[in-house]
C-alpha cells in the first residue's frame, strides 16, 4: 500500500473543503457589511403579549411595552399593509400597556403586523397576530333557541316551558324572555343555555311574550350579538292534570283517585279507587270492569273552570279493548262531554242533553289513538269537561286515557 499517496489525497480533500467554507464565510461577511455599511443595526423593543379581541365591526388590540424605554411610536398594519394606524407612545419606568380600538372594520379575518419605533427611526422586529371582525353575515346566521312545549295555566297564572337543543358552535349562551305579570309590570328573565326547563309565576293571561337569544362568537369577543325579539302567544291550559302522566291521590297498589278531578263512587268502585291506574307503569285516567273488579254504572270523572268565549279543540289519546257482547244504548258506552251546568249527564242522556258538545269514545283498536273534536263556547262562563262510562256487561273491559289537551282555535 502506498501510504504517501493516500495521505496526500486526504490533505487535498481537506484543503478544498476549507476553501469552500472560507468562501461561504466571506460571502456572508460581505452581506453583513452591506447591511451595516451605514452603522450597526439597532432594533427597538418589540410589543409583548399581543392579544387581539374580536368584535362587531371592530377589534381591540392590546399588548405590553416592557423592555425598551426609547419606544415612542407603535404602528399597526393590516389588509396587506394597505391600512395602518400610528399610536404615539409615552413610556414610563413601569410596564406600559397598549389598548387600541379599531372601529368600522370590514367583516373578515384580519392579519395584523405590529412594529415599534424610537426617536431615531429604529424599528422593532414585527409582531404578528390574527383577529376576527364579525358583522352582518354572522348576525344573519343566528336564530332563536326553540321552545318545544309551553303552557300558561289559566287557573294559577303559572308559565312553564321546555327548550329544545341548539347548536352551540355559533356561540349561543343565553335566552331572554319578557312577560307581563298580573300587576301589569314587565319582567325580563335571562336563562342560561343550560336551563332546559323554566317556570314563571303570576304571568298575565292574554299578553304576548317575547324572547331573543344571545351569542358570543368566541371567548375574546367584545360584543354580544342578539337575535331580534320574537313574540309568541303562550299555550293556555285551562284545566288541571291533563296527563302525560296523570297524577293521583289515595294510591294503593296500582289504583288511585284522579287528582284535581271530581269522580263519583261508581268511578272509584275498587275499594274507593279506580279513576286512576298505573298498571302499565304510567299514571292514566282509567275505567275498568271485570277481572274481579265491579261493573261501572255511570262512572263520572269531570272538572270545571271559567272558559273564555271561543271555539275549542279537544285532543284525547286513549285506548280501550273491544267488547261486542251486550252492547246497547246504555251499556258499554263511554262519552267525553262538555257542559255549562257544573256536572255531566248520565250515559243514556248524553245524546239528548243540552251540552256544548260530546264525543263517543268507541273502540278503535287496542293501541293508543288520538281523537279530536271541536265545540263552541258562546260566552265566557264556567265550562265542565269530563268522561262518563257504563261498563255493565259480563265481559272484561278497560278504558285508559294517557293524556289530553284543550286549545283555543279562534
Amino acid at each position: 500500500m502506498n501510504i504517501y499517496k493516500k495521505n496526500s489525497g486526504i490533505a487535498i480533500f481537506v484543503f478544498l473543503l476549507l476553501l469552500i467554507i472560507g468562501s461561504a464565510g466571506c460571502s456572508k461577511m460581505d452581506e453583513w457589511k452591506e447591511h451595516v455599511k451605514d452603522g450597526e443595526i439597532s432594533y427597538t423593543g418589540k410589543l409583548d403579549s399581543l392579544r387581539i379581541y374580536s368584535g362587531k365591526n371592530r377589534v381591540k388590540i392590546e399588548g405590553l411595552f416592557i423592555s425598551d424605554p426609547k419606544v415612542v411610536e407603535c404602528r399597526i398594519f393590516w389588509n396587506g399593509r394597505k391600512d395602518s394606524v400610528s399610536v404615539p407612545i409615552k413610556r414610563t419606568q413601569n410596564t406600559d400597556t397598549l389598548r387600541l380600538l379599531l372601529e368600522n372594520m370590514a367583516e373578515n379575518v384580519h392579519n395584523f403586523e405590529v412594529v415599534t419605533f424610537d426617536n431615531e427611526g429604529n424599528k422593532s422586529v414585527t409582531v404578528y397576530g390574527t383577529g376576527t371582525v364579525y358583522g352582518e353575515r354572522y348576525q344573519q346566521s343566528l336564530f332563536n333557541r326553540p321552545i318545544v312545549v309551553n303552557s300558561l295555566k289559566a287557573y294559577d297564572n303559572t308559565f312553564t316551558a321546555t327548550f329544545g337543543n341548539v347548536d352551540r358552535t355559533l356561540g349561543i349562551f343565553a335566552t331572554e324572555i319578557k312577560y307581563v305579570d298580573t300587576e301589569g309590570i314587565t319582567h325580563t328573565k335571562r336563562l342560561s343555555i343550560d336551563d332546559k326547563d323554566v317556570a314563571f309565576e303570576n304571568v298575565k293571561i292574554d299578553e304576548k311574550m317575547v324572547l331573543r337569544s344571545l351569542y358570543l362568537p368566541d371567548t375574546l369577543c367584545l360584543d354580544t350579538f342578539y337575535t331580534p325579539y320574537t313574540d309568541f302567544n303562550p299555550s293556555l291550559t285551562y284545566y288541571r292534570n291533563l296527563g302525560y302522566p296523570f297524577t293521583a291521590t289515595n294510591i294503593s297498589g296500582r289504583w288511585g283517585v284522579l287528582q284535581d278531578w271530581n269522580s263519583n263512587a261508581a268511578a272509584n268502585a275498587i275499594s274507593g279507587r279506580g279513576s286512576w291506574d298505573t298498571n302499565t307503569g304510567v299514571g292514566v285516567l282509567a275505567a275498568e270492569a271485570g277481572w274481579g273488579t265491579p261493573n261501572i254504572n255511570n262512572g263520572k270523572i269531570y272538572q270545571s273552570t271559567t272558559l273564555p268565549a271561543g271555539k275549542y279543540k279537544v285532543d284525547i289519546e286513549f285506548r280501550r279493548n273491544n267488547v261486542t257482547a251486550n252492547v246497547d244504548a246504555t251499556n258499554n258506552l263511554i262519552y267525553f262531554v262538555v257542559t255549562n251546568n257544573g256536572t255531566i249527564p248520565n250515559v243514556a242522556d248524553v245524546p239528548s242533553s243540552n251540552s256544548l258538545g260530546y264525543y263517543n269514545l268507541a273502540w278503535i283498536n287496542d293501541a293508543y289513538r288520538v281523537v279530536s273534536f271541536e265545540f263552541d263556547n258562546p260566552v265566557t262562563q264556567e265550562v265542565t269537561i269530563g268522561y262518563v262510562a257504563n261498563l255493565m256487561s259480563s265481559s272484561n273491559q278497560y278504558f285508559n286515557v294517557r293524556g289530553m289537551s284543550l286549545t283555543l282555535v279562534e
